[in-house]
Formats: C-alpha cells, sequence, structure tokens
C-alpha cells in the first residue's frame, strides 16, 4: 500500500473563534515540546482521562518531545495556539492528531481541548482540518474511540456528520466519519438519452375512430353505473332517485374518461420510444 504523500501538509493559518479572537493552526513540531508540557501541566485530570483513557501524571521532556514529534508520512498532530499582541504564540490551547493505519486504508483521530478553552468550536475547528488533510492524503476514512460519558466530544463528531457504534456491553463509542463518498447503485447515472418529454408529445392527428371508441366505452360506464346506484339513493321519490343516479354516473363517468385518456397518452409516448 502506497505511504500517504508527506506533501499533503497545511500551512500555518488564522482561525477565529466564537470568543470572537484569532488563533494560529498549524501542525506542531519538534519545538513545541516546551509548550506541550506547559499545558498538559494545566489540565484536569478528567480532561486527561477523557483524551488517553488513563492518567498521566508525569509528562516528562522525553513524553513532550514525543506527543510533540511529526511523522509526515504517519502522523499529522495539529495545534490551535494563543496569540499575543504581536503576533507571537502565547499558549497552546488545543491538539488534534491523526495517525494512519498500516494500510493507509484509514486513519485514527483524536483531541485535546485545554480545560479553560472549553465551547470556543476548538474540538470542531480541528476535526475540520483533519477531514481535509486525510482527504488530501487519500484516506477513505477517519475513526475515532469516546467515552460515553463525554458527551462534549461526542456531539462535536455528531455535529459533523460522523456515525455513531454504541455498544451495549462497552463504555467506548466507536466513531466513523468518510471522507471519500462510496459508490452506491443508482448514484450518478450515466445520461439518459434525449427523448421527448412525457408533458409535450408529439402533436398527432384527431382520430374519429378513437374517439367513437372512447364515447361508446364512456357510454357504457355511465349507463352501469347510472343502474347500479339507484339503489344507493336515500329516498323514495323516483325523480330523485334518477336526479342523483344521474349527477352521481356523470361524474364518474367524468373522471373515467380522464383517466382513459392519460392511459392512452402514457402508452402512446412508451411505443413511440420503442421505436
Amino acid at each position: 500500500m502506497k505511504a500517504p504523500s508527506p506533501i499533503a501538509t497545511l500551512p500555518p493559518r488564522l482561525v477565529r473563534l466564537r470568543d470572537g479572537q484569532d488563533y494560529r493552526l498549524r501542525l506542531i513540531d519538534d519545538r513545541d515540546a516546551a509548550m506541550v508540557a506547559e499545558m498538559f501541566a494545566t489540565l484536569s485530570t478528567e480532561s486527561i482521562r477523557a483524551r488517553y483513557g488513563y492518567l498521566i501524571k508525569n509528562m516528562t521532556p522525553e513524553r513532550a518531545a514525543e506527543l510533540a514529534h511529526t511523522d509526515t508520512s504517519r502522523d499529522t498532530p495539529l495545534g490551535i495556539f494563543g496569540l499575543r499582541w504581536d503576533g507571537t504564540e502565547s499558549h497552546l490551547w488545543a491538539m488534534g492528531r491523526l495517525v494512519h493505519a498500516p494500510d493507509n486504508q484509514s486513519a485514527e483521530c483524536a483531541f485535546l481541548v485545554h480545560d479553560s478553552q472549553r465551547r470556543l468550536g476548538m474540538a470542531s475547528t480541528l476535526l475540520r482540518y483533519l477531514r481535509v488533510l486525510g482527504r488530501r492524503r487519500g484516506v477513505p476514512r477517519l475513526f475515532a474511540q469516546v467515552r460515553r460519558e463525554n458527551k462534549a466530544m461526542l456531539n462535536v463528531f455528531i455535529q459533523n456528520g460522523a456515525q455513531l457504534h454504541f455498544s451495549p456491553d462497552s463504555d467506548v463509542v466507536e466513531i466513523d466519519i468518510l471522507l471519500q463518498r462510496q459508490k452506491f447503485l443508482f448514484d450518478n447515472p450515466s445520461r439518459a438519452p434525449s427523448i421527448a418529454p412525457m408533458s409535450s408529445p408529439e402533436k398527432k392527428r384527431f382520430s374519429i375512430v378513437g374517439f367513437l371508441f372512447d364515447m361508446v366505452l364512456s357510454a357504457g360506464f355511465f349507463v352501469f353505473f347510472y343502474y347500479a346506484l339507484q339503489s344507493h339513493v336515500p329516498s323514495n321519490d323516483p325523480t330523485m332517485i334518477r336526479l342523483w343516479s344521474t349527477l352521481a354516473a356523470a361524474c364518474m363517468t367524468g373522471v373515467f374518461w380522464l383517466a382513459l385518456q392519460m392511459l392512452k397518452t402514457v402508452f402512446g409516448f412508451q411505443r413511440s420510444n420503442r421505436k
């Protein structure tokens, strides 16, 4: 399986979040190890457990350097950095990571947002750009694992069109995000041949034989229902019985006439398209 292209990266960019402030989103590299360590030093234990499933009690310089290291062929860590007034970076507030599977048919994505920066849209922003990177690298799908109690992160995935798979005997929710639209039957069908639409069929000449045939059918329909409906008229007056039988049979005959003409039109259209 061909490895993802290291060229498919993401240039640094400014993103404006819900607090109206600008932040820098870029790839994390080895120079950011100190910021990674500083971020973990101020994270709550709940945030660390939600991200890793266990508590990291001591973020050593070696572990921070490992988290900051970027292997562009397999690993893509993104960060959202706070900015000072002069444009320099002050803090690392959020991390997102894309880790490619060995066969490059999927990639795992995960997020970590600092407690003080929640509800600003950082996780959604990271997910959006990780999806961009995944598409550029030709990955068909992303996946993630989120604990059931992490409602905020589950909502982020739901709002971004992910598929959630719950298992009754597991505390972990499996997340699926399709990046490349799968091909289904009837998707993007081949262009139909150009034919005349039914709404504007070719004008045909009047046929007296066809007209008389329709009239005979309609007359027979009218007579049948005229006599059939008389026993259903709630009256003992013969005049009222004839009147309402005539009106009801006439209405039904009119519907029959329209249905007959529509049926003939459809058959004529189908017959002409077989030629």
